[in-house]
């Protein structure tokens, strides 16, 4: 059986452990993808061509990125081959963009201090992101409680000002209907999952694992 490789991408802020209960085929050797450090006023391009340089597997790669991690994923899949896309949570066209972007936008919100923007932010973020089970909400409040700004700013930054007209190939396209953080009003995956809400990726990883199994090439 030839090895495959599957990397894993996660959402802002979040790390690999967002993924713990999902299950993948059995010929897939998996990698986790850590976010690194942007440079200042970054381009997603150039930062994405960094990120790569820590895809060393050799044989067949594919992607799989959640929320901010799926956009990840296409941006790497430009600058090198990459055999599928998985996105969860995400979007992956410039159409998709919700519309509250260009409000956050015109009101110019992310030139507000820090203490405005991530002061007693917890409560709204685990309504908005959906969270539900204690675990779930405990893994946000430890992602939440990282002080590194600078990222978050960037990285908020880097999202609302996406452009992208390039879906690759093979792709797949999970995303709940319930999704707050990305509509499905906008947004055109190739599976819904029910009262799906932006925290599937763990109170639903058995419906996706299911996805994953029927259609990972």
């Amino acid at each position: 059986m030839t090895r495959k490789h599957l990397y894993l991408i996660s959402g802002l802020g979040a790390d690999e452990r967002a993924f713990q209960h999902l299950r993948f085929p059995a010929e897939y050797e998996l990698h986790h993808l850590p976010w690194i450090p942007p440079l200042p006023n970054e381009s997603i391009s150039s930062y994405a061509a960094r990120m790569a340089e820590s895809i060393t597997a050799d044989g067949p790669v594919s992607i799989l990125g959640l929320s901010f991690g799926g956009i990840m994923s296409l941006e790497i899949a430009k600058i090198r081959p990459v055999e599928q896309n998985i996105l969860i949570s995400s979007i992956k066209h410039t159409s998709e963009k919700p519309s509250y972007f260009d409000w956050v936008l015109r009101l110019h919100l992310l030139q507000l201090p820090d203490f405005i923007i991530f002061q007693n932010r917890r409560f709204v973020v685990e309504r908005y992101m959906d969270a539900q089970s204690p675990e779930e909400k405990q893994l946000l409040r430890e992602y939440l409680s990282k002080k590194d700004y600078a990222y978050t700013r960037w990285a908020i930054n880097v999202i609302l000002h996406w452009q992208n007209e390039y879906v690759p190939e093979n792709l797949v396209h999970i995303n709940g209907d319930k999704d707050h953080p990305f509509p499905i009003k906008h947004v055109h995956p190739t599976h819904i999952i029910r009262n799906g809400g932006h925290f599937m990726v763990m109170n639903r990883a058995g419906e996706i694992s299911r996805i994953l199994a029927e259609t990972m090439l």
